[in-house]
Order: structure tokens, then C-alpha cells, then sequence
């Protein structure tokens, strides 16, 4: 009987290494699901997130038709991506894809995208503007077009690219303004050379919008109303140089450049500059108009 129940146990063994042996090997990679921030799959590859926040990935989920889901190893190249400071935030704009690679036990491996888009939370003011100008000196190009710009490093920092637009010595000149947003009451007003006035009134190094998503921190932003022009030589693409200086509210530190809205509305109504421009040691008083186009 012991023979018997050991020559039947041999059998069983052989036919399940036969059967075994018998199957078609593994070939498909897992599937790499990518998940939303609420850990939801989704299908929207995309995502924008701001400058100078820390960027914390939703992840994926995998599956496969062999390997247990445990034993999937998942790897991401998000380290040679990814550009960051010593504190880990996201130090530039750029659009970015994050490719995560899954693996099974039997070496199949198989990939899937994120895109990612890290905005200036300035970019809510950039665009297109008609542009007039007004001066105690010049009296040509007062009517032109312009595209504000955002910084690709500074948050909040708007890039005016056309500013004193005029002819000197017969030739087309304009210079490329930096403007910070401010809001002094709720804010630092101590600047800082990583974040500018982005900073909050206990920190000027931690931005305001750390802990925010990218929509948080447009809705934010498109309540503030000043922007701050620090005093600077700027050199045009001739290699003149002119000093320009924001003008400030008489008897404040607060700066008259501004954004106006539409009444109570977050829609841009306007962007004035109030500027004093130093050039051959004459002071020029400017006042820039930008209307949405």
C-alpha cells in the first residue's frame, strides 16, 4: 500500500512538472495605472503644478497577469528629471515627463507617463497687451503691442520685455523690466533673491503658496493688486543703459505700479507702470498702460 500511495504521489508530481512545463512562458509586462491625488486612477496624464512648491506624486498602481502585485517592482526616473533646490521645491519653469517602469518576476517590464508643467504663479497676468505710454520726454511709439512674460525662476516676477519703447540715435530701443507682485500687508516685504516678495510675514524664504495646488495658487494670486519695481540699471540690446526706478506712493514705501481689475471680478482690467527712467543723467517720468488684447 505504501509502494502504491508513493509510485501515485511520483505521477502527480510528474504530470503537474509536465503541465508546468507545458505553458507558455510569461511575456506581458504589468500594467502601470496612474493615480490622481486622490488615489483614484485616471486617465489625465497631465499635470501642472506651481514653482517653489515641493512636488508629491499621486504614484500608480500595478497588476499583472502572474506576478503577485507585491512582488511588481516599480521604479520612477523622477531624480534625473526634476529640477530642485537644497530644500527639494521645484526651482524651474519647464514641462517635464516622469516615467515610472514596472517590473515582474519573470523580467517583463513595461512603462507609463506623467507630464508635468511647473508654472510661475505669475503666469496668471502674462500674455498679450495693447500698451500705450506716456512721458515728460518722448513723444514717439507711444502705442504698441507687448507680452508680459513670467520669470522661469522667480516666483511672482513678471517679465515686462518692451518697456521705454523709443528711438534713440535714430534706432529702435526698448528695455526688459523686472516686476515683483507684492502685497505688503500680508506678505514679506523683505526680498528675497530666491522667491522675491513671495515670501510670508514670518519667513521671506518659505512662499506663501508652498502647501498650495497649482488653481489654489492662481485664485490667490489674482487678488493682488501691486507690483514692485526695485531700482535698477537695465542695458538694452544697442547697449544703452538707463536707471529705472518704480515710483512709490508719497510718504510709503507702497508702489503705485498695480493691476486693476474688473469691478469686484478677477478679470485683469488693466496693468499700469509708474516709472522714473534715468538716461543721460535726466530723470524722465513714465506711465505704462497694458490693456488685454
Amino acid at each position: 500500500m505504501k509502494r502504491t500511495l508513493s509510485i501515485i504521489i511520483v505521477a502527480l508530481i510528474a504530470t503537474t512538472a509536465i503541465l508546468t512545463s507545458c505553458r507558455p512562458k510569461d511575456v506581458t509586462g504589468p500594467k502601470i495605472y496612474l493615480l490622481d491625488k486622490d488615489g483614484v486612477i485616471t486617465q489625465d496624464t497631465d499635470t501642472v503644478v506651481l514653482l517653489y512648491t515641493k512636488y508629491v506624486d499621486p504614484g500608480v498602481k500595478v497588476e499583472d497577469n502572474a506576478t503577485q502585485t507585491a512582488n511588481i517592482v516599480v521604479e520612477d526616473d523622477g531624480a534625473d528629471v526634476f529640477s530642485l533646490t537644497t530644500s527639494g521645491y521645484l526651482r524651474k519653469v519647464e514641462s517635464i515627463v516622469l516615467t515610472y517602469t514596472a517590473h515582474d518576476e519573470e523580467g517583463n517590464t513595461s512603462t507609463n507617463s506623467r507630464s508635468i508643467r511647473i508654472a510661475n504663479i505669475s503666469e496668471a497676468f502674462a500674455g498679450s497687451y495693447a500698451t500705450t505710454r506716456n512721458t515728460m520726454n518722448l513723444n514717439d511709439d507711444t502705442s504698441y503691442n507687448s507680452t508680459i512674460a513670467v520669470d522661469s525662476r522667480i516666483p511672482g516676477r513678471l517679465r515686462f520685455p518692451k518697456v521705454y519703447a523709443h528711438s534713440w540715435d535714430g534706432q529702435k530701443t526698448y528695455f526688459k523690466v523686472n516686476a515683483d507682485l507684492y502685497n505688503p500687508e500680508q506678505l514679506s516685504k523683505t526680498f528675497s533673491e530666491t522667491i522675491a516678495y513671495m515670501g510670508t510675514l514670518s519667513d521671506s524664504e518659505t512662499p506663501f503658496f508652498s502647501e498650495m495646488s497649482y488653481d489654489e495658487g492662481i485664485e490667490s494670486i489674482l487678488n493682488f493688486t501691486m507690483l514692485r519695481i526695485d531700482a535698477q540699471y537695465y542695458t538694452d540690446s544697442l547697449n544703452n543703459q538707463v536707471y529705472i526706478q518704480g515710483v512709490t506712493e508719497d510718504g510709503t514705501n507702497y508702489p503705485l505700479s498695480r493691476i486693476e481689475y474688473l469691478g469686484d471680478s478677477k478679470t485683469i482690467k488693466r496693468i499700469v507702470l509708474e516709472l522714473n527712467v534715468t538716461k543721460n543723467n535726466s530723470v524722465d517720468r513714465v506711465t505704462e498702460v497694458y490693456i488685454p488684447n
